[in-house]
Parts: C-alpha cells; sequence; structure tokens
C-alpha cells in the first residue's frame, strides 16, 4: 500500500519533523491521543497525520504505508478501509482530504504534532 502527498501536505509534513526527525502515523479512532477518547463503537472516527517521536510508536500500529517520507505507520486491521494507493491532498478552501482513486475517504483530516505530548496510548 503506497500513500502519496500533494506539494503543499508534503511541505507541511517536512517542515513540522525538520527540527528533530520524528515518525508519521496515520491514526484512525484517537489510538493517540492528548486525553483518553472513550467509543462504544468500534471503527473509523477521525483520520489524522500524527507526528510522534520514534521511541513513542506503539505496538498497535502493525501495518506500513510506503511514502516519500518513509514508511507511515497505521493499524493493519483498518487496511479494510484504504485501498492499495491513497493521497492526501489541499483543497481550494484549505481543508485536507484523504483519498483513494475512486472515492473521497475523509473530506478534512487534521495534521498533527504530539512529539511534545504525553501520548495516551489506546488500542
Amino acid at each position: 500500500m503506497e500513500i502519496t502527498f500533494s506539494k503543499e501536505i508534503l511541505e507541511k509534513m517536512k517542515t513540522l519533523s525538520a527540527d528533530r526527525g520524528g515518525q508519521w502515523v496515520l491514526d484512525f479512532d484517537h489510538s493517540l491521543s492528548r486525553e483518553n477518547i472513550f467509543s462504544d463503537c468500534c471503527g473509523i472516527t477521525r483520520y489524522r497525520l500524527v507526528l510522534i517521536d520514534r521511541d513513542q510508536l506503539p505496538d498497535v500500529f502493525d501495518g506500513q504505508l510506503t511514502s516519500s517520507l518513509g514508511p507511515i505507520y497505521f493499524k493493519q486491521w483498518g487496511a479494510m478501509y484504504l485501498a492499495d494507493k491513497i493521497s492526501v491532498r489541499l483543497t481550494d478552501i484549505g481543508l485536507i482530504e484523504l483519498v483513494s482513486p475512486g472515492e473521497l475517504i475523509a473530506p478534512n483530516m487534521e495534521i498533527v504534532d504530539f512529539r511534545n505530548e504525553k501520548i495516551l496510548s489506546v488500542s
């Protein structure tokens, strides 16, 4: 599986990680959070690209997407919601979209830097 980024998104991600690097994670169920998020339903709740320190990657992120930035980790069970090739792009009104060749997967993603945060990892 492969993820590509538009020029604007790639620059934003490079700028965020330029100071000391880190690891990018595609988080879609609030596994990486500043607070405990409770959900009585399984599945996808919100797609986010999260920058973490390399030593913070929880074991539950057992899948990898290839990208020009290196591996992007995600929970392998979520592959059923993704296509073999997905991309992240900026819309004309400034939203960040996750798309596959045939559909809009997420109309409003976030890109967040959790390297200076205490991350509460939930599985």
